[in-house]
């Protein structure tokens, strides 16, 4: 099998599902790190370096803010932005999903490090490592683009014999 890099050398929807979910992500961190500092704010003016005691406040923020958004909406305003939501392998997030699949966002660098997981490992290559075990995926909403499903990606690597078998090319 290969990994979502691998697939993403041949697959142009693979990767621009991965850079909007990207760039939804930025998004919003940086909605939810506005929010921390107006909290902070709030509790008490800061000064300069009180600043950067808003990225131990944001991670717990990011992760309430995903948790409503997904079982409500299915998408944060992020993801709203770029045409992506997130789905359950079966109908909607439930809330149970909603918060199992956002504790990575308690720390932007899990986060970072659950997305290079789940590219660097076999399995769907539209999900964060994470993912895999509460059976949630991140997909586009654009209209007239699907992405192509993980079996034809990796039955496109592959030749087909007279009994419908599965080959490796030549």
């Amino acid at each position: 099998m290969q990994t979502g890099f691998e697939i993403m050398d041949y697959d142009r929807h693979l990767k621009s599902l991965w850079v909007r979910r990207t760039l939804a992500a930025i998004v919003d961190f940086g909605i939810t790190w506005g929010i921390a500092i107006l909290i902070l704010y709030l509790i008490k003016p800061m000064a300069l370096l009180d600043y950067l005691l808003t990225l131990f406040l944001q991670g717990p923020v990011w992760y309430i803010y995903s948790v409503i958004f997904d079982a409500v909406f299915g998408k944060t305003p992020g993801k709203f932005m770029f045409k992506i939501r997130a789905v359950a392998f079966i109908g909607n997030i439930s809330i149970v999903q909603a918060l199992l699949r956002n504790l990575t966002k308690l720390n932007i660098l899990i986060v970072i490090t659950d997305a290079i997981a789940g590219l660097s490992t076999e399995g769907d290559p539209r999900q964060r490592y994470s993912e895999r075990f509460i059976n949630t995926l991140v997909i586009s909403e654009k209209k007239g683009k699907r992405i192509r499903s993980f079996q034809s990606a990796i039955e496109s690597k592959f030749i087909r014999d007279d009994r419908d078998e599965l080959l490796l090319p030549k």
